[in-house]
This record gives C-alpha cells, structure tokens and sequence, in this order.
C-alpha cells in the first residue's frame, strides 16, 4: 500500500521561541511536569500502537508538522475544519493530501480525557511528529512543550514551497524560518519515508533523456503513472524512496547523486552549487544523518510558536473553542 507524504536539544535545556505576540518565552522540556505529568508516555503509548496498525500513518505526521510549521508557525493552525463563516488552510491545494488528522483528534481526546484543558494540540502534534521519527528508526530528541493553538487559519496564506519550484526559491523559503542550506538539505532528507502523488513530479516524464532523471526511473513511473492529468483522488502515489519507505536512513542522498529523485527539488540539490557538498556528505555518512535529521525536526517545531497567554489550548483539535 501507497500514501502520500509532501541544535540538538539536550534534556532540561530550554529552546527560546519568539512568539507572533513579540513576548520572548521558554519552551521547557518539562512544561506539563505538574499539570499532565504522563502527557509524553500517553502519546508514545499510542503512537506505538497506531505504527502497529499503519506504519504509513508515520510518514504523513510528519509531514503534517511541516505543513503546519510553515504557515503562521507551529500552531495546529492547519488541523482546523472550514465553516461557512471561516476559511482554513485545510482547504488549501497542498494541504488537500495531508493524512492523519483522525489520529490527532483521537489521541487528543486521550489527553483531555486524562488532563481536561491542558495539553495543546500544538504540542501534541510536535509529539506524535517526533515519536513517528524514533519510529521510523530515527534518533529520539526532546520536545520542549508549551506551545498554544493558534486562533487563526487561513487558506490564502499556504505559501508553501512546491515540489517542483526551482531550488533557489525552496532556500529563500526555508531561510525566512531561520533553516541554513545545510539544513534545509537535512530537511529534504525527510523524503527518506513516504511518498508522493504522481501529479508532483509527471511533469519531468515528458522529456526523455534530459540528464535530470534515470532513464530507467523515467520509464518505470511512465508506466506507473501515465502522462496525463489525472483528478487527486485518481492520482496514483510512489514511493519517494522505494527500498527503505518506512526507515529514516541517508538513502534519499544516494538516488539525488544517481539522478533517481522523483521530484525536482530534490534532484536540483545534487548540483547546485550551494547544497551539493551538503547531499554528497549525508549521502556517505549514514549515521550522521539521522542524527542530524532529528536535531533539525526538534528545530522545526519550535518556528513561530505561540506561548505564554497567547492563543488558546483547544478542547477539539479540528475547532477552536467556543
């Protein structure tokens, strides 16, 4: 089965976040200490069984925080359903194949029931993103907590980077949330698990033997997804790393040096100028890079957080409080 995917943090060390309210606060490891003592344990516990279940339930986590990270900062911002009366990023075109908002809702219903108020959906997605990470075979990582639910989520404002944008414009994005080169390589590397819907990459299909992909490759996604539009809920999805979908491990930076990359962005980092060294170096240095793939996730869910007294810890993730 398919689906679709699109600073080392030592324990007790806080990560300092700027909120959107300018109020310089600490996110703190031990936030829920006495609040919601097992917050951690519960959403372990039931991420363990949801991977048991569906380990491409993983995947789609992740890339969720990363949907959600990106716009108006880590705020579950991008887990709230539209009404007639309000917009949500939810309906935003890149946001349309996000999988994995029923888990959030449904582990979040476990912490209500267990601390009522207390544990953000914010935090509990920034949890569940890292626990599908040590999953997965990655490295564990704190999560300092704190984070609050933004009381905002609007589709005009999914300015995501795309698939398919030239590299140059995919650095200037990850630089305005603080990411380097080399980090924003790292993140990439987060196309080790999952996978992706044909219409992300169909377009490179088309012109054969231009020195951008494997031949090989061009003619075996020929046949699998055709070469024509298709519908989304028509699209079929490949693998973005067909040997090892469901292991964080440096594989992706191998097929980027072979001109096996499904998608442009990925392909375009093995040669440009800027991000070249970094793909050559993860790509023969294994362990470095799952180590540094975490540090970097833990970066990620700290960009535009809200703390303190602003926004809310909703009850429901998909709504904000009445």
């Amino acid at each position: 089965m398919r689906m679709s995917m699109y600073y080392l943090l030592p324990r007790f060390v806080l990560a300092i976040a700027i909120s959107r309210s300018s109020c310089v606060v600490a996110l703190d490891v031990g936030f829920y200490a006495s609040t919601c003592p097992d917050a951690e344990a519960t959403v372990r516990q039931a991420m363990e069984q949801q991977f048991y279940n569906d380990n491409t339930i993983a995947p789609a986590l992740i890339r969720m925080l990363f949907h959600d990270c990106f716009v108006r900062g880590c705020d579950a911002s991008v887990m709230i359903v539209p009404t007639a009366a309000r917009s949500s990023e939810r309906v935003a075109i890149p946001n349309q194949t996000l999988r994995g908002f029923n888990i959030v809702n449904r582990i979040k219903t476990v912490l209500e029931s267990a601390c009522p108020g207390v544990v953000s959906c914010a935090d509990a997605l920034a949890l569940m993103a890292r626990d599908s990470v040590v999953l997965l075979g990655g490295a564990d990582y704190d999560v300092p907590l704190g984070r609050r639910d933004g009381l905002q989520s609007n589709a005009w404002e999914v300015n995501l980077p795309a698939p398919f944008a030239p590299l140059d414009d995919v650095l200037a994005a990850f630089a305005t949330k603080g990411f380097s080169a080399e980090e924003t390589v790292v993140l990439l590397g987060g196309h080790t698990v999952g996978a992706t819907h044909c219409a992300a990459f169909r377009y490179r299909l088309k012109n054969a033997d231009d020195g951008t992909m494997d031949e090989n490759l061009r003619r075996d996604m020929t046949a699998a997804c055709g070469v024509g539009d298709m519908a989304p809920e028509d699209d079929p999805t490949e693998f973005l790393d067909p040997g090892t979908p469901f292991v964080v491990d440096n594989a992706c930076f191998g097929q980027m040096m072979g001109n096996r990359s499904l998608l442009q962005v990925d392909q375009e980092a093995a040669t440009h100028a800027v991000t070249a060294g970094h793909v050559a170096y993860y790509a023969a240095s294994p362990d470095a890079f799952v180590q540094r793939f975490s540090e970097v996730m833990a970066k990620l869910a700290t960009v535009g957080v809200l703390v303190g007294d602003a926004g809310e810890v909703r009850k429901v993730c998909s709504a904000y409080n009445k």
